[in-house]
C-alpha cells in the first residue's frame, strides 16, 4: 500500500474494504493541529493521493496525470437518511490550509428535485458493503460552481427579466504540479425554498445558548479535511534529463514551509532512483531511495542520517537510476 493513503490520528485507524482511511484530523480556529478521534456524524473519513483514479478504492488504481490529484471518502449511510441531508460539498485549498481560502470545487447532490448540473451518487443502506460506501473525485475533472450568466444585469449583477440567463460552469485554477494542496468535505443542507445551497449546521451539543447562532457549527471544513497534503505531479519521467532541486536556494521561514517542517524537494525523477547528498566537501549527509509509480518527486527533510538538521552551506546531489545519472548542486540558507 502506498504510504500516501495512510494518515493516522493517533487515536485509531477506520479499516475499509483492506486498505485504511486513517481518521480525520480536526484543527482548532487558531490553525493549530490538535488529533481526534472522531467517528459517526458529521465527521467523514476522507483521504487524498497524488495522481487520477481507475477505478477501484485501493491505492494501486492510481495513475500518473498531469495536476490531477485524487479524493475519496466514506459515505454514512446513516447520514444520508436524513430529513435535513442534501449532499456533499467539496472544497481544496493550496499552499496554505486556511479555511477561508478554500474554494468549492463541486458538489454532490442527494436531492431528488435538484437540477441536472450536479453529481448523483446511488443510495446505500447500511448493508451496502464498505467498499461500496467509498467515493471517489478526480481533481480537477468535473471541477467547478454552476454560476447564473444573464444578458442584462443591474448595478448588483442581479438579472433584469426571467429567461434570459443560462447556467456556465466555472472551475477553479488548479492544481499546480508541486504545490500542497489540501482538500475537505462538508455535508451539504437539504434546499428548501430559497434553494441556500449552504453547508448543513450541525449544533455543537455542548452549546447550550438558546440562541444556537451562537453555537459552533459541528460540520465545518476543518472537521472533515485530508491530513498531510498531496502535490499533484507530471509523474516519472523516463530519464534524469531534467532532475533538480526545488526551491533552490532554500531559505527557512518561506511562507510555503509549514513550522518544523523544513523540506527540499528532488523533482522530476523516474520511478525509481537513489539520491546521495554531500557537503562541499564531499562529505555524504543522507541517501534517499525513491521509488514511486505516480510521484516525479522525492522529499528531504534538510536532516542528516543521524536525524539532525543540516547547516546552511552549498551541498552536493547525484541521482543514479538504471543506466542514467546526474548531479548538481543547491544552496540551504538557514
Amino acid at each position: 500500500m502506498n504510504s500516501s493513503t495512510t494518515r493516522s490520528s493517533g487515536r485509531g485507524q477506520v479499516v475499509v474494504g483492506g486498505f485504511v482511511v486513517a481518521l480525520v484530523f480536526a484543527l482548532s480556529t487558531s490553525g493549530a493541529a490538535r488529533a481526534q478521534n472522531v467517528t459517526g456524524f458529521p465527521n467523514i473519513p476522507v483521504w487524498a493521493n497524488a495522481g487520477a483514479a481507475t477505478g477501484s478504492a485501493g491505492a494501486d488504481s492510481l495513475r500518473s496525470r498531469a495536476r490531477t490529484n485524487t479524493l475519496r471518502w466514506l459515505r454514512d449511510p446513516d447520514a444520508e437518511a436524513r430529513s435535513d441531508f442534501g449532499g456533499y460539498r467539496i472544497y481544496r485549498v493550496q499552499n496554505t490550509l486556511d479555511s477561508t481560502r478554500m474554494v468549492l470545487l463541486r458538489r454532490v447532490s442527494k436531492q431528488p428535485e435538484d437540477s441536472l448540473f450536479l453529481w448523483h451518487l446511488p443510495s446505500i443502506t447500511s448493508a451496502t458493503p464498505l467498499d461500496q460506501r467509498v467515493a471517489t473525485y478526480v481533481d480537477p475533472d468535473s471541477s467547478g460552481a454552476f454560476v447564473k450568466r444573464c444578458r442584462r444585469v443591474d448595478e448588483f449583477g442581479r438579472c433584469l427579466s426571467l429567461g434570459d440567463s443560462i447556467f456556465v460552469l466555472v472551475p477553479p485554477p488548479g492544481p499546480h504540479d508541486g504545490f500542497r494542496t489540501w482538500y475537505a468535505i462538508t455535508y451539504e443542507k437539504r434546499n428548501g425554498l430559497d434553494n441556500e445551497f449552504i453547508d448543513l449546521f450541525v449544533k455543537d451539543p455542548a452549546c447550550v445558548n438558546p440562541d444556537t447562532s451562537l453555537c459552533l457549527n459541528l460540520n465545518h471544513k476543518f472537521q472533515n479535511v485530508t491530513g498531510p497534503p498531496v502535490e499533484a505531479t507530471p509523474g516519472p519521467r523516463a530519464n534524469l534529463e531534467g532532475v533538480s532541486v526545488v526551491p533552490n536556494p532554500f531559505r527557512g521561514g518561506e511562507a510555503w514551509d509549514l513550522p518544523g517542517q523544513n523540506e527540499v524537494h528532488f523533482v522530476n525523477l523516474p520511478s525509481s532512483a537513489k539520491i546521495r547528498i554531500y557537503t562541499a566537501a564531499g562529505d555524504l549527509v543522507r541517501e534517499l531511495l525513491h521509488n514511486d509509480n505516480v510521484r516525479d518527486y522525492e522529499i528531504w527533510d534538510l536532516k542528516n542520517a543521524s536525524g539532525l538538521d543540516v547547516v546552511s552551506g552549498i551541498y552536493l546531489f547525484r541521482v543514479d537510476a538504471g543506466i542514467f545519472s546526474a548531479q548538481d548542486r543547491f544552496v540551504v540558507i538557514r
